[in-house]
Parts: C-alpha cells; sequence; structure tokens
C-alpha cells in the first residue's frame, strides 16, 4: 500500500533554499603602463623599435638627440629602462649616460646600450663605465631584446610593490602609535586618580588594614603606569640600525660584572646595592646589554651625587625582564630635559619618552623589541627602568 505524508502543523513545509549566488571576486585595478625610452637619431629605427617595444604595459617614449631625451627624463618620472643609441651628433650615447648617472632623478634608470658599429672592447668598456647595464649591437634580436625588457619590468613591479607595502607598514606603524599614545592617556587619568584615592587612605586612615589597602593600590598602581609606558613605547617605530646577536644568559651576572668594572665602580661616590628577584636569565646581546648598563650607571652616578644608588633586577615575570637604577634625589629641569626629554608628563606617571642622554639605552633595548622609561618627581626620586623581552622561546 501506498502512503502519501501529507504537512501538519508538527511538520511545516520548508520552502526551497534559494540558489547560492556564485561568489565574484572583484577585478584587480589596471595597472599603469610604464615608461621606456628610446634614443635614437635615426628615424627609420624609432619605429623599429617601437613597433617591437608594442605592448599594453608599455609606453615607448623616443627622441631623436640626446637634448630631446633629456626633456622626456625631466617630463616623465616611471621611466623603467632607457635604450641608447651610442653614435648621435652633438651628444652621444655615453655623455648622454653619463649626465643620466650624475642627476638624481634618474641615476637609477638602467641603461642598455645599442650600437651598430664594430665589437670592439673599448667600445663596450667605456659603455660600462658611463653606467651601462648591458650592450647589444643591431640588428637587435628581437626575442633577446623582449627577455631583457621582461626582466626589468619585472624588477620594476617588484619594486613598486615592496615601497607599497613598506609605506603601508609605516603608516599602520604610526597609526599604532598615535592609537597607544590616546589610549595611554586615557588609561592614565584615572590611575592618577586611583594613585590620589590610595595616598589619602595611607594618610588619613587610621585603620592599619586600610592603610595597608592604599599601600597595595598604590603599588599595584604604580606598577600598572610603568606598563602602560613600556607599551607606548614599544609601539614606537625603532630609529636604529642596531642587530642584536642573540643568546641565552644571565642577566643578573652581568649586572654585577659591569658593577665591579674599575671605571664603573670610579664613577659612584658610594657603592650601589643590587637585588635580583626571580629567573634571571635572558636572550640578549651580551656586548650591547653591557653597554647599555654602562651607560645608565653612568648618567645615575652623574646625577645622583652622593645619594645611594639601588639596582633592581625584576626576573619575576614570564615574557619580560626589567633592570631599574633609583635614587631618592630629584632631577633639576635641565637634567631632566637632558635624559627624558621636553615632553610633559602625567603627575604620578613615568615619562614614556627619553632625550638625548639616554638615547643609546633606548636604541639598545629597542633593537632587543625592549623599552626605557623614566621618571624623576618630588617623593620618588628618580628612575631609569630598562625592559627586554626574555626571549622567542618562552613566548
Amino acid at each position: 500500500m501506498e502512503h502519501t505524508l501529507m504537512p501538519t502543523l508538527d511538520a511545516p513545509v520548508l520552502a526551497p533554499a534559494p540558489a547560492a549566488e556564485p561568489v565574484t571576486t572583484p577585478p584587480a585595478p589596471p595597472r599603469a603602463p610604464l615608461n621606456i625610452l628610446v634614443v635614437d637619431d635615426n628615424p627609420q629605427s624609432l619605429l623599429a623599435m617601437q613597433a617591437a617595444l608594442a605592448d599594453e604595459d608599455l609606453t615607448v617614449l623616443v627622441a631623436e638627440s640626446g637634448h630631446a631625451a633629456l626633456e622626456l627624463l625631466l617630463v616623465h618620472d616611471d621611466i623603467v629602462l632607457a635604450l641608447l643609441d651610442v653614435q648621435m651628433p652633438v651628444m652621444d650615447g655615453y655623455t648622454l649616460a653619463e649626465l643620466m648617472r650624475g642627476s638624481e632623478r634618474t641615476r637609477h634608470v638602467p641603461i642598455i646600450f645599442l650600437t651598430a658599429g664594430a665589437r670592439e672592447a673599448q667600445r663596450m668598456f667605456r659603455g660600462y663605465e658611463a653606467g651601462a647595464v648591458d650592450f647589444l649591437y643591431k640588428p637587435v634580436d628581437p626575442q633577446v631584446l623582449d627577455g631583457k625588457i621582461k626582466v626589468f619590468v619585472d624588477l620594476h613591479r617588484q619594486r613598486q610593490l615592496l615601497a607599497t607595502k613598506v609605506a603601508e607598514l609605516e603608516r599602520l606603524a604610526r597609526t599604532n602609535a598615535l592609537m597607544l599614545a590616546a589610549l595611554s592617556h586615557d588609561i592614565r587619568e584615572p590611575l592618577t586618580v586611583l594613585m590620589l584615592n590610595a595616598e589619602m587612605m595611607i594618610r588619613r586612615s587610621e585603620l592599619p588594614t586600610l592603610q595597608k589597602a592604599g599601600a597595595r593600590m598604590k603599588a599595584a598602581t604604580t606598577v600598572l603606569g610603568r606598563q602602560v609606558d613600556h607599551l607606548v613605547n614599544l609601539g614606537r617605530m625603532p630609529d636604529g640600525e642596531l642587530k642584536p646577536v642573540l643568546a641565552r644568559g644571565d642577566l643578573a651576572r652581568l649586572v654585577e660584572q659591569r658593577l665591579q668594572v674599575g671605571v664603573n665602580q670610579a664613577l659612584l661616590w658610594v657603592p650601589c646595592t643590587f637585588e635580583s628577584e626571580g629567573d634571571p636569565m635572558a636572550d640578549f646581546d651580551a656586548r650591547l646589554v653591557a653597554d647599555a648598563i654602562d651607560h645608565l650607571l653612568l648618567q645615575a652616578a652623574t646625577h645622583a651625587g652622593d645619594a645611594q644608588i639601588t639596582v633592581y633586577l625584576d626576573g619575576t615575570a614570564r615574557r619580560a625582564i626589567r633592570l631599574s637604577l633609583c635614587f631618592d634625589l630629584v632631577l633639576s629641569d635641565a637634567a631632566a630635559r637632558y635624559l627624558f626629554g621636553a615632553g610633559k608628563t602625567v603627575e604620578g606617571m613615568t615619562a614614556t619618552q627619553v632625550g638625548s642622554g639616554l638615547q643609546g639605552p633606548q636604541d639598545i633595548a629597542r633593537a632587543h623589541g625592549g623599552s626605557l622609561i623614566g621618571s624623576s618627581r618630588q617623593g620618588h626620586g628618580t628612575r631609569f627602568e630598562l625592559m627586554l623581552p626574555r626571549g622567542w622561546s618562552d613566548i
């Protein structure tokens, strides 16, 4: 017996799904044609070259003399290649090539010499001395010429693509730095409020538990403020060209060694105190970081006078390790500008930039992917803090 399934209230009839529309990829924007300059005093040769180089991606610029070629070079920027005839009246190809190499605008335009003369080694040497990348004899094989032109066109396209990517990365880095700066400003304001309220709890409360809570809040706010400062500093584009050679090392041992160096001890009015907590191992360039430590010790000794300098290495964090140098004196305005730059800081927060006096250690920190910040204010003294990532293997 055949049974027919009828729709019920419990089993609603589902309408057939509409056919999915095919996904179309938007066409890529058309590429702008590239310019090739051909210079020859023979009009027939120019016509032949135009026919041989006919391509939708290329624009062939022709000139019957060196002077006409120079005028075209002043008008057109994007010239991929210049094909120059050697033997021309008034200004030959060698002279034109030397003028092109002497101008910043056309210095990097590749040059291929074309000549119907005899194959002489001296002629070729002079062409290469004038800045040519190749030397071809007429009549030129169209396939050989086409292959050489494709090489230069591809190289030019790749340079354009690379320049575009570099410009985009720089734009993103600047945008990132601006966003981090704006975010840090928005975070610093409530942190300042928390800092002030913690200070009030410590000073005005008579209950020891509230005083301890205020002290913990103040310490946590200070640490969070320094984290924000390092974040902003890391967001800035690197300035230096240092390329550290990273190796796993004991940063606490390196600090102890630098403190024992006779030159550094001679700088100090009183010996430094050094404390280390947590894991001191990290990936760093020992030579560069030693230079940074020496520089920080020099600046600390110069401005601390007979005040005690405390060096503290914090290795309790998993991903980063911090080295700080502190002393109780507050810097003068001139010294603060020299060490921390002219930027204004928010009360209770550290400085997110350094001046010329600390530029060397900052370059070393940034080359490692780290950061250097500092502060000097009443009630807290002066502090330099160098932060280095612990290493890729620990992330």
